[in-house]
Parts: structure tokens; C-alpha cells; sequence
């Protein structure tokens, strides 16, 4: 049940708190939340008598978690909480209708996570996306319409598959004189250039040749090498490519999280292109996604910073517990549980420059939390049983998220990704991305 507890001071008492940076868990350890930020972390022993408690046995208290690569809909917010995500980025949708959803749950933390976003999808001539993209021709074009965004107040730029180098270097400049950090989903450039033309992340190994192929740990280390140089930061989602290699998987349709998932979404996932394609298509993700895990592996050991994100609304991701999903693939690449989580808070935080406020559990930052029955340090899986979730200092249930959720069965999603994914089912968009 949800209760709006932000004027209130209170105290959780986990069984465990894992802070978002630690190597372990601390127990006998109690988190005072004082209106919408962390008062204090302090032994149980120490909470003074006669303030409200909730006592969360069995469970272990982290970090509010964080999507790094979300298209948002007006009708996710629910789910997202439900799965203890607290923060996304949307790196693409209507600029208009993000930045007013931003002020939105900003407001109200019912609402659903704390969303930081890019506006458009800045794109190169042809527009892959028409409602979440632009097209721009000329390096001229693309600065402006850089520029533009800035004025509007977005967080970060994210650039789209069909930028070539001489729109991707424009475009990065324009938003660093701006002091904008810059995302890209690659194609037309690749990887190794956009490095070295001052790319700050670049998303889901697109335009890294190497991670997508055999390759031995020498041919690896002259692309991270060259990562590590430059300071570029990966964002791998690799649920979305094992997604949509196994788009006609039938296991997902027993997936009981579906029911956080709104009837006009699962009715696009069945609809989708990839279904009814030749099986090359899916089987190129589907023998990919071994080389995948092998260079996000290697990437993590030699230190590239990895963000984690996911990709969502695209078929199979269920809004916030495709987080869950990803986090297990990381730890299946070889990934610890403790870093793989370290990238769903407090190193996601880094990335999309907001850990002065969120992603860890210390006091005076937002209290953004997710409790969860288990140790998901020792078993990851557990970090799907979330009992309870925090944003900014209210706390929700999933049960009375779920009644919030039905609601929304009644209208249409709202957003730009929506828009798209339809036309795209229905056969109107051409020109798409060959990944």
C-alpha cells in the first residue's frame, strides 16, 4: 500500500542494507528516512524510541535501481516502481512530451521514477523513427538542432544510427560547449570513430564490430584500449538482442510479469516484424549473444565503465523488471552480482550525473530505495522480490502499484515509441536500422 510518508520521519530496519558502493551487505543497521531525502544509516539499537518503524524481515535494503536506456510511455510508471526502479533515462521520444512527463513525476512520485531524458532522437537524413527521431542533412543542421534541445532543458543528447562522423563530431561538440553529455546508438559510424571524435556512451555494442563476432582477447583490447583512452562508457543491454533473437520463444508467454505490461504493448510484441521475418534475422542475435558476453566481460575487467539499461518497450521487456533480466545477464557474462548491481545504481548514477543526489544509501542523498526478500549479493535473482520501493521518500507496494496500473487499461499509452512501434507493425516504416 502506498503512503505518503515525505513529511514524516521514519525508520526502515532491513535484515541487511547493501549502500550501493560497498563489497558486502551490513546487518543491525537501520535507514532513517526525514521527508524526501536520507536522514541518517545508524545500528537499529541507536533509532530513537517512539519513532514509526517498518520492519523489513528477510529483506535486504539497496539503492533505488535505474534503467539507463528506456523509451518511456505515459503508462510504465507503475511497473517501473513495482520492480524498484526508481530513476530512468529516456534516451529517445517526443522532446515536448518528455520534458512535460519529466516535470510530471518530478511532482508526484506516484507518478513513477525520476526521469532524466534526451528529447528527440537526433538522427542523420532519414529518419528511422519518425515520432521519436530527426532528421538532420548537414553538420550544421544537427549543431542547432543540438543547441535547440539544450534551450529546452534536456539532460543529455542521444544520437541515432544514421549520423555519419561529420554530423556525430558536430553534434558532439555542439553539446560540449553546452556542457551536454552524449549518448549514441551507432550504425553509419563506428565505434572506434565516434571514440575519437569525443563520444561520451555509446548503446547496445551497436557499431562495435568485434563484440559482435569470434574474436581473441588481443583483437578485443585494441577496442577497449582505445575505450579506456577516451573515456567512453558502454551500455550494453543485452536483453534487448537476446530478445529479439528469441522473439517467437513461447516461454515468454508464461512469463506471469506480462501482467505489468499494457494490453496495446503485448499486442505490438505480437504483432512485431522480427516474428515473421526470415530466421536469419533472429538467429544472427540469437549466435551473437555468446561474443556479446565475452566483450562486456573483457570490457569490465580491463575497467570500461558500464552503465545498465534495457531498452524497453521493444518486445519481451517488461518495464523495470527487464532491469532484473539484464542484471542477470551481466552476472551469466561473468560479471560479479556486486558489480553488476554497482552498475544499476550508484555507477549509473555517475553516468547520467545525478550520484550527488541519488544511487547510494548514505545521508542527504534523495531516499530512492528498493528492499527485496533475500541477498541478491549472493543470489542476483533475488533482487525480483521487491517488497517495497521508495522514491524520495514514499513508499509503495507493488500489490496497490498493480490496482494503479489496471487503471491505465483504458487509454491509449501516450508517447512517441508507442507511435512508432504501431506504425511499425502495421507496415508504414521503412529505413529502419539494420540493428
Amino acid at each position: 500500500m502506498k503512503s505518503d510518508k515525505r513529511k514524516a520521519m521514519y525508520a526502515l530496519t532491513p535484515d541487511r542494507i547493501w549502500d550501493g558502493v560497498s563489497g558486502e551487505t551490513r546487518s543491525g543497521v537501520a535507514v532513517v528516512v526525514k521527508g524526501r531525502l536520507i536522514d541518517a544509516v545508524l545500528p537499529v539499537s541507536e533509532v530513537p524510541a517512539g519513532m514509526e518503524t517498518a520492519a523489513l524481515p528477510e529483506c535486504t535494503l539497496l539503492p533505488g535501481l535505474m534503467d539507463a536506456h528506456v523509451h518511456y510511455s505515459s503508462v510504465m510508471g507503475p511497473a517501473f516502481l513495482a520492480a524498484g526502479v526508481t530513476t530512468v533515462r529516456d534516451v529517445g521520444n517526443d522532446l515536448a512530451w518528455i520534458l512535460e512527463e519529466r516535470e510530471r513525476h518530478a511532482k508526484d512520485p506516484s507518478a513513477g521514477p525520476a526521469i532524466l531524458c534526451c528529447g528527440h532522437l537526433l538522427d542523420g537524413p532519414r529518419v528511422y523513427w519518425p515520432q521519436m527521431g530527426r532528421a538532420h542533412g548537414t553538420p550544421g543542421e544537427i549543431a542547432d538542432s543540438v543547441r535547440r534541445h539544450v534551450e529546452a532543458g534536456v539532460d543529455q543528447i542521444k544520437l541515432y544510427a544514421g549520423v555519419e562522423p561529420p554530423l556525430l563530431k558536430a553534434a558532439v561538440d555542439a553539446a560540449h560547449a553546452s556542457g551536454k553529455f552524449v549518448v549514441a546508438h551507432l550504425q553509419t559510424t563506428t565505434a572506434e570513430e565516434a571514440a575519437r571524435l569525443g563520444l561520451d556512451e555509446f548503446e547496445h555494442f551497436a557499431g562495435c564490430g568485434v563484440a559482435w563476432r569470434a574474436a581473441s582477447e588481443a583483437e578485443d583490447d585494441l577496442v577497449i584500449d582505445l575505450l579506456l583512452e577516451r573515456d567512453v562508457i558502454i551500455d550494453p543491454t543485452l536483453v534487448v538482442w537476446d530478445r529479439l533473437g528469441r522473439v517467437l520463444d513461447r516461454s515468454f508467454h508464461h512469463d506471469t510479469r506480462r501482467a505489468w505490461v499494457h494490453p496495446r504493448h503485448l499486442d505490438i510484441w505480437q504483432r512485431y516484424l522480427g516474428r515473421f521475418g526470415p530466421p536469419e534475422y533472429r538467429l544472427r542475435y540469437q549466435g551473437a549473444m555468446a561474443h556479446l558476453k565475452r566483450f562486456l566481460r573483457r570490457s569490465h575487467q580491463r575497467g570500461v565503465t558500464v552503465a545498465l539499461g534495457t531498452d524497453t518497450p521493444f518486445p519481451h521487456l517488461v518495464p523495470g523488471m527487464s532491469v532484473h533480466d539484464e542484471l542477470a545477464m551481466y552476472t551469466d557474462a561473468g560479471i560479479t552480482a556486486v558489480d553488476a548491481l554497482r552498475s544499476a545504481t550508484s555507477i549509473n548514477a555517475r553516468v547520467l550525473g545525478i550520484d550527488d543526489r541519488t544511487g547510494s544509501i548514505r545521508p542527504g542523498l534523495q531516499a530512492d530505495l528498493v528492499a527485496v526478500r533475500g541477498n541478491p549479493l549472493e543470489r542476483i535473482e533475488d533482487i525480483e522480490n521487491v517488497q517495497c520501493t521508495v522514491r524520495e521518500g514514499r513508499r509503495f507496494e507493488p500489490s496497490a502499484l498493480m490496482r494503479d496500473f489496471r487503471t491505465t487499461f483504458d487509454r491509449e499509452p501516450d508517447g512517441a515509441v508507442t507511435r512508432d512501434l504501431l506504425d511499425y507493425v502495421d507496415g508504414k516504416l521503412v529505413n529502419r536500422p539494420g540493428s
